[in-house]
């Protein structure tokens, strides 16, 4: 739980940082650009990986004829909670995108706040991917390693 507060805030922070960088250079592109396809793009981005988790368990899969012994207990539990987190993420971004469109619902700094809030959810999301793209490579060398020992 305190790695996953961690993450979080470090991925708030980054996403503060760009927001202040493109607030301190007048552009609003990047913001724009996500608040008009930001769905689409986590709907893009759930797909891969869970093409990806589906290519590593189909290798966890082979592993298990091979050593039955072998547990990927805590592997599929990792897996399970990437596609939890892509689904909250796309909830989180559609809530974010309506309170931005509320004329009803204003707050000091809101544009900004739900910038760094939009960022945060592309981060978030992008470290989602790498940690998949991650995962292929150790299954990978994991196969490797145990075809050299046999």
């Amino acid at each position: 739980m305190i790695g996953f507060l961690k993450n979080i805030s470090f991925y708030l922070v980054i996403s503060y940082i760009i927001c202040l960088g493109a607030y301190f250079v007048n552009s609003s592109s990047l913001f724009t650009y996500l608040r008009g396809n930001i769905i689409g793009l986590l709907l893009t981005l759930l797909a891969i990986n869970t093409a990806t988790l589906g290519l590593i368990a189909s290798k966890m899969q082979d592993l298990l004829k091979d050593f039955p012994t072998f547990s990927f207990k805590d592997s599929i539990q990792q897996m399970k909670l990437s596609l939890l987190e892509q689904i909250i993420l796309i909830v989180s971004s559609v809530l974010i995108i309506i309170v931005h469109g509320s004329k009803m619902i204003d707050f000091p700094h809101k544009e900004f706040t739900l910038d760094v809030l939009l960022g945060t959810v592309v981060v978030y999301s992008i470290a989602i991917l790498w940690d998949t793209g991650k995962a292929v490579f150790v299954v990978i060398e994991e196969i490797q390693s145990l075809n050299k020992r046999q």
